[in-house]
């Protein structure tokens, strides 16, 4: 689209047009747009006007996209799905985002995602449920859903996600899309929401990323956001390194500590039998030291951090005292540990990263579930109750997060591919994992198997209206 515009065969304006006329159409009974940014159509015409007088500002020159709601957008309303941001309109862009204005981009609208991104469905009191467009009786994931699914509903081209405990990757899976995690801090998280008022702190773990439904618009969104955290820009820039030549790849596909649904493993080794078809090597292994069971472990009690906003200082004093238990939300089960806990885990995180340093040595990628399960029909009781389906058999709602976390804690870059749709007829996500740092190697990895694995296709949208919703949906 960008080629066209710059060709002026199509204008930055039909372009946006013909997206806002999909949304109007298709968005009521599905949920995934959340704000539209009334200046757009005036980006627009501007972009026009520099492509007459023959300028580009950038790769996407003219390409309207939309932005998860989490990721502040100057002027345009942010809420992190939090009714207390209800009118939140941020005086300055996430440096993500203002990046990809740099581009060329323009930004028109914000999508669905879950009450202050701490959910993997994508849901809320402000916007409602966001529904899978392959089928809306099932989630998007999250937190990136309304992302994911807007990118497959055809609303948009590319949109921009956070990850840190699979929410670029379970959502981008379960709507069939491509998805991308950075390495961390291969792009800045400043200007996500929440924290609010604007921060320019980084969490642990998390990142932001692309969502795209080619790898070759993952790549270049990749290349438009890897930039520097605003304090380091005087003096850093960053480079990532080409990709490695794809000759061995190794698969992960199963484990007893979180079993893997037979669906899932199917479509594992699918792309593993397509890559090898290919001539590469692919061979099952492991890093050596690396238990899926002791890294989780890990994870959780890094993630705390992440749950840390969500409770007062009374709350982990009375957690601690075991006068409460913790709450059942992301990151909240070691929320009450010492800082001592804290900072051996973070040691033994070191030694994860040494351990797949060395493995890495040997492989160039690795082949691994992006999430145990199957997309999940929609569930909004209290996290205690919920719970997965891995081949007929309940498993604990936070089982979602487990093959995230073993690549994410260790700060990995992840590339999830599409690769088909199970007997429900929803899509089926595989992730190709690196070495830190590594990004345009899992993105190679990730485009040999695009173009030997079958498209999944595109889901077919169907009018309705929110009256039609089922309820409890709205």
């Amino acid at each position: 689209m960008a080629d066209a515009i710059a060709a002026r065969r199509i204008s930055a304006r039909e372009y946006l047009d013909l997206q806002l006329a999909r949304i109007e159409q298709f968005n009521a009974g599905l949920g995934l747009v959340v704000t539209i940014d009334e200046r757009a159509r005036e980006y627009a015409r501007q972009a026009d006007e520099a492509t007459v007088r023959g300028e580009r500002r950038g790769p996407l020159h003219g390409v309207a996209m939309t932005i998860k709601d989490c990721l502040a957008t100057a002027g345009l309303r942010t809420t992190g799905g939090l009714a207390d941001l209800r009118t939140y309109q941020p005086r300055e862009d996430a440096t993500a985002v203002a990046a990809l204005r740099d581009a060329g981009v323009i930004v028109f609208g914000k999508t669905n995602v879950p009450s202050g991104s701490g959910d993997l469905q994508s849901y809320n009191e402000l916007f409602g449920v966001a529904r899978n467009p392959w089928h809306p009786e099932y989630t998007t994931s999250g937190s990136s859903g309304g992302a994911a699914g807007a990118v497959a509903a055809g609303f948009t081209p590319l949109e921009l996600g956070t990850d840190v405990a699979g929410s670029i990757r379970v959502p981008a899976g379960a709507c069939g899309v491509f998805g991308h995690k950075p390495s961390y801090r291969a792009v800045p998280m400043v200007g996500h929401v929440p924290p609010y008022p604007f921060k320019p702190r980084e969490a642990d773990i998390a990142v932001v990323g692309p969502i795209s439904r080619t790898v070759e618009d993952l790549e270049t969104a990749l290349t438009a956001i890897a930039v520097p955290h605003p304090w380091d820009a005087p003096a850093w820039r960053l480079s990532l390194p080409p990709p490695r030549p794809v000759r061995r790849v190794a698969t992960w596909f199963d484990d007893p500590y979180c079993p893997v649904d037979a669906e899932v493993r199917a479509a594992l080794r699918e792309a593993a039998d397509r890559l090898a078809d290919s001539g590469v090597q692919v061979e099952e292994a492991r890093p050596s030291g690396v238990r899926l069971a002791a890294s989780d472990h890990v994870f959780r009690r890094l993630l705390a951090s992440v749950a840390m906003p969500e409770h007062t200082a009374d709350d982990i004093d009375d957690i601690a005292a075991g006068r409460r238990p913790p709450r059942a939300v992301l990151g909240g089960e070691y929320v009450a540990q010492r800082y001592r806990d804290w900072t051996e885990a973070d040691d033994q995180r070191t030694r994860l990263r040494t351990r797949w340093r060395q493995f890495f040595g040997g492989y160039d990628a690795i082949l691994l579930p992006v999430a145990p399960n199957l997309a999940a029909r929609h569930d909004h009781r209290s996290f205690e109750d919920r719970t997965v389906t891995v081949d007929g058999v309940p498993r604990p709602y936070w089982d979602q997060i487990v093959w995230a976390g073993l690549t994410g804690v260790s700060y990995l870059p992840s590339t999830v591919v599409p690769v088909r749709v199970d007997s429900r007829g929803l899509p089926i996500g595989i992730a190709v994992a690196g070495d830190y740092l590594q990004d345009r190697t899992t993105l190679a990895v990730a485009r040999r198997l695009a173009t030997v694995l079958p498209p999944i296709g595109h889901p077919e949208l169907t009018v309705v209206t929110a009256d039609e919703l089922p309820a409890g949906q709205h």
